[in-house]
């Protein structure tokens, strides 16, 4: 079994990645106290976890924005040390105390073996934060799109299946 945790309250919680355009690896860091927890997920977790916290807030009548990015205090903290790589990750929000909880389960080989997993509470402003830095996040890094394909281009550029395999590398 995994490491588990539960953060009643976070001090500190994002959504970020670390290293180059394509070569990227994208963590859920969060913080209680002297307590630091990180965990290895991938860039569609992070961008749906963006997305599934603005449609959450717009319920309880919070509107994200651009505005609402503070990029500073959103990074990543040093040192990053995931102790798990993430398989399910679900949202919610607890009606009677107005806090909302992410919950991640540890991604396992062995379907017998008991997942570690991670519950993080945290306010309506946090999660606001949250959703604001994981989309700036996702797109922060993003390789240029083939106008082509639509796919990632690479410092290489890439062979576009739009074009049949002929001609250059597209850039």
């Amino acid at each position: 079994m995994g490491e588990s945790y539960e953060f009643e309250t976070v001090d500190f919680i994002t959504a970020g990645a670390l290293g180059e355009p394509g070569a990227r690896t994208f963590y859920v860091q969060a913080e209680s106290g002297p307590d630091r927890v990180a965990l290895i997920v991938e860039k569609g977790q992070v961008r749906s976890l963006a997305q599934l916290a603005q449609e959450l807030l717009a319920q309880a009548g919070v509107t994200v924005t651009p505005d609402d990015l503070d990029e500073a205090s959103y990074r990543l903290r040093e040192p990053v040390e995931p102790i798990w790589r993430a398989g399910s990750m679900s949202l919610g929000m607890d009606e009677e105390s107005q806090l909302f909880a992410l919950e991640v389960a540890e991604l396992t080989d062995d379907e017998e073996e008991e997942p570690g997993y991670v519950r993080l509470w945290m306010t309506r402003d946090q999660l606001g934060g949250l959703a604001a830095y994981a989309a700036y996040a996702v797109e922060a890094g993003a390789r240029e799109s083939c106008r082509h394909c639509g796919r990632p281009i690479g410092a290489d550029g890439h062979v576009c299946p739009s074009m049949n395999g002929h001609g250059p590398l597209a850039t």
